[in-house]
């Protein structure tokens, strides 16, 4: 008899592990319906590569249901399992239906959400916690409030699927330690993170400051128009746009940036006449989405006149062609605000940009204008964008212009203005802090 127990116990313990390796194989975990480790770690991996080809981010959102061995001391796995399914279908219930879920040892949840913008994220921790901490499970057997930890980092690609789980894995205790979700938005060193952080409140609030630099006609020495330039002002310093940039790309803030700077550029125009007419540095993933219906409304709003103000649409490469780029930017010149092209020689480069986009202005990159005086290659390069302006009828900016020589040399080529501390240093106005842009309809 006791032969046949263990050989039953045995059989039944066989079972169990094939019935393990089955699930496995299936890739889904059958209690919750979400994505076993397996599969999960192979969607993510999936995702990581959408999002690296499509320079889109993830909200990645672990999890942590605390007090959940209690349940299984005194219920058993059982009971443990009924919980977990009713989390699961209260998270089905609120989510996207293509965010991707995913559990894993101890019982742990993940969320991978495909965002466009920061803030996405970071509202996402906010949802995702608020929901899971007002329930209670009651079956009138079994009475359990949730309360979980939720940790948010947002990613793209970097590292491998599993690694970038264990970095979140990392966070824990202090997820536990707070009462509210705990959102990550860099790798970086601590200072880095720290940065990014009080970035992303600065530009989320609207509380980045502007400075304005003037851009000289050659000849005469007056100035023609200023550049709208973003500073941030931290409690211990000020930063340049050139110094917080970096962070803003890895955090997916372009579009956020440009609304808000465009927004205190009108308001500075209709406040100041004096200033005459100022270029704001524009990126394409806001010229081609919000940018439209932006301008439509502060132009009439704030009342200035579209020519006096300057689209600098910068070079940084995007996700879009240049057939559709033209298209829009076509319409912004139709309507009468005029179009500059930045940095031209940098990023991606494009001629196609050149030619078939009305630029009233080009920028020549400073990297080809600071070593005219020495590089030959710099030289032919201002020599061919010279004979481009003159066929296609537009006119050239030299940037970072430093010294008088320089001036004299981008002259020589038929540059008409130039840009740089020589020319004039950037004047900051802290005030413009307080300028807020209105909210985009339906932000939280």
């Amino acid at each position: 008899m006791a032969e046949a127990k263990e050989i039953l116990q045995k059989r039944l313990a066989e079972c169990e592990e094939e019935l393990a390796r089955t699930r496995e194989l299936l890739l889904i975990d059958p209690v919750t319906g979400f994505f076993n480790e397996r599969g999960f770690l192979r969607a993510l991996n999936a995702e990581l590569s959408r999002c690296l080809r499509e320079g889109t981010f993830l909200a990645l959102t672990l999890i942590e249901i605390q007090n959940l061995e209690s349940i299984q001391n005194i219920y058993g796995l059982y009971g443990v399992q009924k919980v977990l399914a009713f989390l699961a279908e209260h998270l089905k219930r609120h989510l996207r239906p293509y965010d991707l879920l995913g559990i894993t040892a101890h019982n742990l949840l993940w969320v991978v959400s495909a965002i466009r913008k920061t803030g996405e994220g970071a509202r996402l921790a906010q949802r995702v916690y608020r929901l899971l901490n007002e329930l209670v499970y009651d079956d009138q057997e079994l009475v359990f409030p949730i309360r979980t930890a939720v940790i948010t980092r947002i990613i793209c690609g970097g590292a491998a699927p599993g690694e970038i789980l264990n970095q979140s894995l990392k966070l824990l205790p202090e997820a536990r330690l707070v009462q509210e979700p705990l959102i990550v938005l860099g790798e970086e060193t601590p200072r880095q993170k720290s940065l990014e952080k009080e970035i992303f409140r600065a530009i989320a609030r609207g509380e980045l400051a502007v400075a304005l630099q003037p851009v000289i006609n050659i000849q005469t020495g007056k100035t023609i128009f200023y550049e709208v330039l973003a500073r941030f002002i931290s409690e211990e310093d000020t930063f340049s746009a050139g110094t917080f940039m970096p962070s803003v790309e890895h955090l997916g803030l372009f579009e956020e940036l440009d609304r808000q700077i465009l927004y205190k550029a009108m308001v500075l125009l209709k406040e100041s006449p004096e200033i005459g007419r100022v270029a704001v540095n524009i990126s394409q993933e806001y010229a081609l989405r919000e940018l439209g219906k932006d301008l439509l409304s502060w132009t009439k709003s704030i009342g200035i006149y579209p020519e006096d103000l300057i689209l600098e649409i910068n070079e940084r490469k995007g996700p879009f062609s240049p057939l559709t780029l033209s298209s829009k930017l076509n319409f912004f010149k139709a309507e009468g605000y005029t179009l500059s092209l930045d940095d031209f020689g940098v990023e991606s480069a494009n001629l196609f940009l050149l030619r078939d986009i009305p630029w009233d202005l080009v920028k020549v990159d400073g990297r080809f204008v600071r070593g005219l005086l020495t590089n030959d290659f710099d030289r032919r390069v201002l020599r061919f964008l010279a004979d481009c302006a003159s066929l296609l009828g537009f006119k050239l900016v030299a940037e970072q212009v430093e010294e008088e020589r320089i001036l004299r040399e981008v002259a020589r080529y038929g540059v008409l203005y130039a840009q740089g501390f020589y020319c004039g240093e950037p004047e900051i106005i802290p005030e413009t802090r307080f300028l807020k842009p209105p909210r985009i309809r339906g932000e939280g």
